[in-house]
Protein backbone atom coordinates (compact mmCIF):
# COMPACT_ATOMS: atom_id res chain seq x y z
CA UNK A 1 0.00 0.00 0.00
CA UNK A 2 1.33 3.27 -0.71
CA UNK A 3 0.26 6.31 1.61
CA UNK A 4 -0.72 9.65 0.23
CA UNK A 5 1.31 12.54 1.15
CA UNK A 6 -1.18 15.07 3.01
CA UNK A 7 -1.65 18.38 2.14
CA UNK A 8 -1.26 21.28 4.52
CA UNK A 9 -2.16 24.09 3.02
CA UNK A 10 -6.50 24.26 3.50
CA UNK A 11 -5.01 24.16 7.21
CA UNK A 12 -2.36 26.80 6.64
CA UNK A 13 -4.71 29.40 5.21
CA UNK A 14 -7.65 28.43 7.52
CA UNK A 15 -5.32 29.52 10.24
CA UNK A 16 -4.27 32.36 8.96
CA UNK A 17 -8.11 33.76 8.38
CA UNK A 18 -8.56 32.54 12.31
CA UNK A 19 -5.44 34.52 13.51
CA UNK A 20 -6.82 37.85 11.45
CA UNK A 21 -10.47 37.61 12.70
CA UNK A 22 -9.43 37.37 16.06
CA UNK A 23 -6.79 40.15 15.70
CA UNK A 24 -10.59 42.46 13.99
CA UNK A 25 -12.47 41.04 17.14
CA UNK A 26 -9.20 42.05 19.66
CA UNK A 27 -9.18 45.96 17.97
CA UNK A 28 -12.78 46.24 18.23
CA UNK A 29 -13.38 45.31 21.57
CA UNK A 30 -9.90 47.47 22.45
CA UNK A 31 -12.38 50.51 20.72
CA UNK A 32 -15.05 49.66 22.27
CA UNK A 33 -13.20 50.04 25.96
CA UNK A 34 -10.75 53.12 25.12
CA UNK A 35 -13.44 55.44 23.25
CA UNK A 36 -11.49 58.82 22.16
CA UNK A 37 -11.52 61.90 25.01
CA UNK A 38 -13.08 65.41 24.38
CA UNK A 39 -9.97 67.62 23.93
CA UNK A 40 -11.41 70.63 25.94
CA UNK A 41 -11.10 72.45 22.25
CA UNK A 42 -12.57 75.99 22.56
CA UNK A 43 -15.42 75.98 20.31
CA UNK A 44 -16.35 72.78 21.58
CA UNK A 45 -19.65 73.98 22.34
CA UNK A 46 -19.70 75.80 18.20
CA UNK A 47 -19.76 72.42 16.67
CA UNK A 48 -22.17 74.41 13.85
CA UNK A 49 -19.54 76.62 13.29
CA UNK A 50 -18.69 75.65 9.80
CA UNK A 51 -22.41 76.24 8.86
CA UNK A 52 -22.81 79.68 10.63
CA UNK A 53 -19.21 81.22 10.36
CA UNK A 54 -20.45 83.68 8.41
CA UNK A 55 -22.69 85.18 11.23
CA UNK A 56 -20.36 84.57 13.78
CA UNK A 57 -18.33 86.82 11.59
CA UNK A 58 -20.52 89.49 11.52
CA UNK A 59 -21.11 89.35 15.00
CA UNK A 60 -17.25 89.71 15.63
CA UNK A 61 -16.79 92.74 13.22
CA UNK A 62 -19.50 94.25 14.82
CA UNK A 63 -17.88 94.42 18.40
CA UNK A 64 -14.89 95.57 16.57
CA UNK A 65 -16.77 98.24 15.51
CA UNK A 66 -18.05 99.00 19.08
CA UNK A 67 -15.40 97.95 21.24
CA UNK A 68 -11.34 98.13 21.46
CA UNK A 69 -10.25 95.19 23.76
CA UNK A 70 -7.10 94.65 25.11
CA UNK A 71 -5.55 92.10 27.60
CA UNK A 72 -3.12 93.28 29.83
CA UNK A 73 -0.80 91.42 31.41
CA UNK A 74 2.24 93.62 32.79
CA UNK A 75 3.54 95.83 30.01
CA UNK A 76 2.55 93.39 28.00
CA UNK A 77 -1.29 94.36 25.61
CA UNK A 78 -3.00 91.67 22.92
CA UNK A 79 -6.21 91.87 21.39
CA UNK A 80 -7.93 88.36 21.90
CA UNK A 81 -8.68 87.21 18.46
CA UNK A 82 -11.75 85.72 17.02
CA UNK A 83 -10.95 81.69 16.72
CA UNK A 84 -10.90 81.92 12.96
CA UNK A 85 -8.04 84.57 12.48
CA UNK A 86 -5.66 82.93 14.94
CA UNK A 87 -2.01 81.41 13.27
CA UNK A 88 1.59 80.61 14.09
CA UNK A 89 2.05 84.09 13.96
CA UNK A 90 -0.39 85.24 16.83
CA UNK A 91 1.80 86.92 19.14
CA UNK A 92 2.11 84.44 22.57
CA UNK A 93 0.89 86.42 26.38
CA UNK A 94 3.37 85.55 28.73
CA UNK A 95 2.38 83.65 32.00
CA UNK A 96 3.94 82.66 35.21
CA UNK A 97 2.94 79.61 37.20
CA UNK A 98 2.39 81.32 40.19
CA UNK A 99 0.46 84.92 40.60
CA UNK A 100 -0.80 85.77 37.35
CA UNK A 101 -2.59 88.93 37.21
CA UNK A 102 -4.46 89.69 34.30
CA UNK A 103 -6.60 92.66 32.92
CA UNK A 104 -8.86 93.80 30.07
CA UNK A 105 -9.20 96.62 29.22
CA UNK A 106 -12.16 98.02 26.94
CA UNK A 107 -12.49 101.07 25.26
CA UNK A 108 -16.00 102.19 23.97
CA UNK A 109 -16.02 103.38 20.15
CA UNK A 110 -19.84 104.20 20.66
CA UNK A 111 -20.61 106.00 23.49
CA UNK A 112 -24.24 104.95 23.70
CA UNK A 113 -22.82 101.33 23.43
CA UNK A 114 -23.51 99.19 27.17
CA UNK A 115 -20.47 97.89 28.29
CA UNK A 116 -20.23 94.17 27.81
CA UNK A 117 -19.75 90.75 30.12
CA UNK A 118 -17.02 88.37 30.10
CA UNK A 119 -16.68 85.48 31.59
CA UNK A 120 -12.97 83.63 31.36
CA UNK A 121 -11.12 79.85 31.26
CA UNK A 122 -8.19 79.11 30.76
CA UNK A 123 -7.23 75.84 28.74
CA UNK A 124 -4.90 73.12 28.10
CA UNK A 125 -4.99 70.32 25.64
CA UNK A 126 -6.08 67.08 27.89
CA UNK A 127 -6.32 69.05 30.96
CA UNK A 128 -9.06 70.10 33.37
CA UNK A 129 -10.48 73.75 32.06
CA UNK A 130 -9.42 76.55 34.76
CA UNK A 131 -12.49 78.50 34.95
CA UNK A 132 -12.49 82.23 36.02
CA UNK A 133 -15.68 82.96 35.89
CA UNK A 134 -17.51 86.03 34.96
CA UNK A 135 -15.09 89.24 35.40
CA UNK A 136 -16.16 92.55 37.45
CA UNK A 137 -15.72 95.73 35.67
CA UNK A 138 -15.25 99.11 36.60
CA UNK A 139 -16.31 101.62 34.22
CA UNK A 140 -15.38 105.36 33.67
CA UNK A 141 -16.26 107.23 30.83
CA UNK A 142 -15.55 105.53 27.64
CA UNK A 143 -13.11 102.79 29.11
CA UNK A 144 -13.19 99.86 31.42
CA UNK A 145 -10.92 97.82 33.55
CA UNK A 146 -12.30 94.22 34.14
CA UNK A 147 -9.51 92.71 36.65
CA UNK A 148 -9.29 88.81 36.52
CA UNK A 149 -8.63 86.99 39.78
CA UNK A 150 -5.19 85.88 40.34
CA UNK A 151 -4.68 82.27 39.08
CA UNK A 152 -1.81 79.90 39.26
CA UNK A 153 -1.14 77.46 36.31
CA UNK A 154 0.38 73.76 37.14
CA UNK A 155 2.31 73.07 34.03
CA UNK A 156 4.70 75.05 31.75
CA UNK A 157 3.70 75.05 28.07
CA UNK A 158 0.89 76.69 25.81
CA UNK A 159 -2.59 78.08 26.80
CA UNK A 160 -5.39 79.34 25.63
CA UNK A 161 -6.86 82.28 27.43
CA UNK A 162 -10.91 81.76 25.70
CA UNK A 163 -13.10 84.83 26.48
CA UNK A 164 -16.56 84.88 26.37
CA UNK A 165 -17.83 87.98 25.75
CA UNK A 166 -22.19 88.50 26.01
CA UNK A 167 -22.35 90.90 22.60
CA UNK A 168 -25.99 92.31 21.36
CA UNK A 169 -27.78 88.74 23.08
CA UNK A 170 -24.94 86.45 21.64
CA UNK A 171 -22.08 84.62 22.99
CA UNK A 172 -18.88 86.01 21.43
CA UNK A 173 -15.92 83.70 21.95
CA UNK A 174 -12.70 85.22 21.52
CA UNK A 175 -8.84 83.60 21.91
CA UNK A 176 -5.63 84.54 23.12
CA UNK A 177 -2.81 82.09 22.92
CA UNK A 178 -0.97 82.13 26.16
CA UNK A 179 2.40 80.73 27.18
CA UNK A 180 3.67 79.75 30.48
CA UNK A 181 7.11 79.39 31.19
Amino acid sequence: METEEKNYWPLGILSILLIGLSLVVALVVVAIKYTPQSDNSYLHQHTYTDSHINGMLSTYNAFRQAYSLELVNGNQKLEPLFPFYINQNTPLLWLSNRHNNLSLQVQRKDPKALVPTFSVAVLRTKQKTLDLGKVPCSTQEKESTCLLPPFNLPLKGHYQIMLKVDFEGEELPLIQPAYVR
